[in-house]
């Protein structure tokens, strides 16, 4: 395996914020995978791993696949492939996803110089191309255009994009329809999605019984509830702190490992820095799950807590009353 130029573990990182922890399951599972390649310095399996993310995300309705998670499969790509060696593979991905997002900007603490120079040569190869508009319509019914990820607005919707290849929708009537385009000139596209009309029933009805509305005092499992949820929370954020110091740890590890140039010092393992980073992604991602957990918890405590004042008290034996 050719020496890496760029260290294969300097990829975004999956923050658990409900932006980018949208993502179905098996195409986390297929990152963490990819992640657990790299952590092995098996960069090929690495690179076939995100190559079938990808195409995971082509297959999805356009509006499920986010443009976020896009960028991410599509950077996390070009890094490995830089590190193979396979600078043409890496540069087709840069731009693709400089093409989704222009100005995209990378965090200097998971990226390379040199790998961030790299963006920002495809950067103004991006900006010096044609950009085509594509318009994209739907049926009679009102529905919502999305492009790659992106919601672009009511149908007919249009958007001015570099060539390339693209997904696109529409969604309407609870219904997505979804198309790959490729766009090397101006286009229109029509996407028809929405529910199928049906005549309207007009058979006389019963007329409905009035409801009676009746409180239902709150159950007495209540109290417990509150006492295990506010010890989860606590448990939670303490894993998080954890992990945040951990976290820590290792990227100050990673970072002890690189010139100021980026590339590697004199002597180190590539396979050492690579499992640094990774392990510094990992915590760090480990780190956001668990505080968001633990607010979670604590905002479900405090509500299980809101209700308690409630709820009855039961005497016990000789007329002791107890409450935990």
């Amino acid at each position: 395996m050719p020496r890496p130029s760029i260290p294969a573990a300097l990829v975004l990182l999956l923050a658990a914020t409900p932006a980018l922890a949208a993502a179905p399951p098996d195409l986390e599972a297929a990152h963490l995978a990819a992640e657990a390649a790299i952590r092995s310095g098996d960069y090929r399996a690495a690179a076939r791993r995100y190559q079938e993310i990808l195409a995971s995300l082509e297959a999805l309705p356009a509006n499920e696949a986010s443009e976020e998670e896009w960028v991410r499969a599509l950077l996390r790509f070009a890094v490995v492939e830089s590190t193979l060696g396979n600078g043409a593979s890496a540069r087709a991905a840069t731009e693709r996803a400089l093409s989704l997002d222009p100005g995209l900007r990378l965090d200097p603490d998971l990226y390379s110089p040199a790998f961030r120079r790299d963006l920002d040569a495809a950067r103004s190869r991006v900006a010096a191309r044609p950009r085509f508009l594509l318009r994209i319509t739907g049926g009679d019914a009102p529905g919502w255009a999305w492009v790659q990820g992106r919601s672009i607005g009511a149908v007919p919707a249009e958007v001015r994009l570099p060539a390339g290849s693209y997904r696109v929708g529409v969604e309407s009537g609870g219904r997505v329809e979804s198309a790959t385009v490729a766009l090397a000139a101006d286009r229109s596209v029509a996407v028809v999605a929405g529910p199928t009309t049906a005549p309207p029933d007009l058979s006389p009805r019963p007329p409905r019984a009035p409801v009676a509305l009746a409180f239902t005092p709150p159950a007495p499992w209540i109290r417990p509830a509150a006492w295990t949820a506010t010890g989860l929370a606590a448990a939670a954020a303490g894993l998080a702190t954890w992990q945040g110091i951990a976290a820590a740890g290792s990227h100050a590890d990673a970072q002890g490992m690189v010139l100021p140039d980026g590339s590697l010092k004199p002597g180190v393992d590539p396979a050492a820095y690579a499992a640094a980073t990774s392990a510094f992604q990992s915590e760090r991602r480990n780190a956001w799950i668990a505080g968001g957990t633990a607010l979670f918890l604590g905002a479900g405590a405090t509500v299980l807590w809101l209700l308690v004042p409630s709820l009855p008290v039961e005497p016990g034996p000789a007329g002791l009353a107890l409450r935990f």
